[in-house]
């Protein structure tokens, strides 16, 4: 399928690893020059060399998006490098686990806001002029599941404070730029097969081996599926956001995670 994005300039946060470097290869497939942008240039350079070798067009940018002065940065490199950015993948790390007696510094969760809500913030700032000027703009935020239905297992008591303020700014923004062929979504991962994922499920839950895994997701997790999703999964549904053809599709949370939330809506 053709999603009527060749030529565009998309620019992928965290693109060098994960969901983001699926979405960034997708993207590129479909003939957008992508930006990949993250903190570690060897993984950025990975990820670059993966994409030019399949016939793709991409360029590697190091800077931090956490902050005002890195995102600005990185948004005017690759306007110089390859163009104006009209689709953007955005997402942001923060880990501070813990129920909530656990976490007694009370500024992590104002270090998490700073994270994944003011980095939102910077970035709509530094990319919404021009995709109003052009009258057509992608935005896709990979959030968490944790915005819809705080999560205890592990235990994520900042961020289930912190990652709603989020949703609710890119749903107000969407609502305000929608008249301008500006669209701006939330894709929601659920339980995703990284080596972070691995790692917890080994380590903490003690799951050696996928019948005992898919028991813990099913029993435990509350994963229908009973098992992980993989990158590309989630890649996909954000890769279909940033289309020509989803232009009607706005100001929404979308979960990917295998019918693990309960709710109907």
């Amino acid at each position: 399928m053709d999603y009527r994005i060749r030529g565009r300039v998309a620019l992928v946060v965290g693109g060098s690893r994960g969901i983001g470097k699926e979405a960034a290869r997708m993207l590129a497939a479909e003939g957008s020059s992508v930006a990949i942008v993250a903190r570690t240039r060897k993984h950025i350079d990975r990820a670059v060399a993966e994409i030019t070798e399949a016939g793709g067009a991409a360029v590697g940018v190091s800077s931090d998006m956490t902050s005002k002065e890195g995102i600005e940065t990185a948004v005017a490199t690759v306007t110089e490098q390859l163009g104006t950015p009209l689709i953007v993948v955005t997402q942001a790390d923060f880990h501070t686990r813990g129920f909530f007696e656990e976490v007694t510094h009370a500024e992590d969760y104002v270090d998490s806001y700073r994270a994944y809500t003011l980095s939102q913030v910077y970035m709509l700032r530094a990319v919404l002029p021009a995709m109003r000027e052009a009258g057509w703009g992608r935005f896709v935020h990979i959030g968490s599941a944790t915005a819809k239905e705080p999560q205890s297992l592990p235990p994520h008591t900042v961020a289930n404070a912190t990652r709603p303020a989020t949703v609710g700014l890119l749903k107000s923004v969407a609502d305000e730029y929608a008249q301008f062929g500006i669209t701006i979504n939330t894709v929601a991962p659920g339980w995703i097969a990284t080596k972070t994922t691995n790692w917890y499920l080994s380590t903490h839950e003690g799951l050696a081996d996928e019948a005992a895994r898919k028991k813990w997701l099913i029993e435990k997790a509350g994963v229908p599926a009973g098992r992980a999703g993989e990158p590309e999964e989630i890649a996909s549904t954000i890769a279909y956001l940033c289309s020509d053809q989803a232009g009607y599709l706005n100001g929404h949370y979308i979960c990917v995670d295998g019918a693990h939330h309960r709710s109907a809506f």
